[in-house]
């Protein structure tokens, strides 16, 4: 199931890329995001952990470093992958219990951002949850997911 909605995922992002001319995160997080439309918590964690890394790239690491190609991938995936820790071990700290409050995976949230960074960060959430709605739609109706 994973490896159709990934497959579809890219699919699905390579056809709004030419489309509309809008990226969305990655290739593969639609795909993986599809997967967790029925559990809202994870898709608010995934955003808000998506927005704190790229406001940290943004307006933080980007004013002491010069961020471009591949060290700004690098960079935004590594800060992201280290905030969704950090979001990870706070959450238990939280006086109610959100067992359901963590992103979806550690590379997702970095890859939300750094598209962000180019195309603006509502542009790519808003395309990204577009083009994982399609996805899922497609998964019910090939394998009543």
């Amino acid at each position: 199931m994973v490896e159709l909605a990934l497959g579809l995922g890219i699919a699905i992002s390579l056809l709004f890329t030419e489309a509309l001319g809008l990226a969305s995160a990655g290739l593969v997080a639609p795909g993986y995001l599809a997967l967790y439309l029925d559990r809202p918590a994870r898709l608010i964690a995934t955003i808000l952990v998506a927005l704190v890394t790229w406001a940290a790239v943004r307006f933080g690491i980007a004013r002491f470093v010069v961020l471009y190609g591949r060290r700004r991938f690098g960079v935004t995936i590594l800060t992201g992958f280290v905030l969704n820790l950090a979001f990870a071990r706070l959450v238990p700290l939280l006086p109610v219990e959100t067992p359901e409050l963590r992103a979806v995976g550690f590379i997702v949230p970095g890859l939300v951002a750094n598209t962000a960074l180019s195309q603006g960060p509502w542009v790519t959430i808003g395309i990204t949850l577009l083009a994982a709605a399609c996805v899922r739609v497609l998964l019910v109706l090939i394998a009543y997911v």
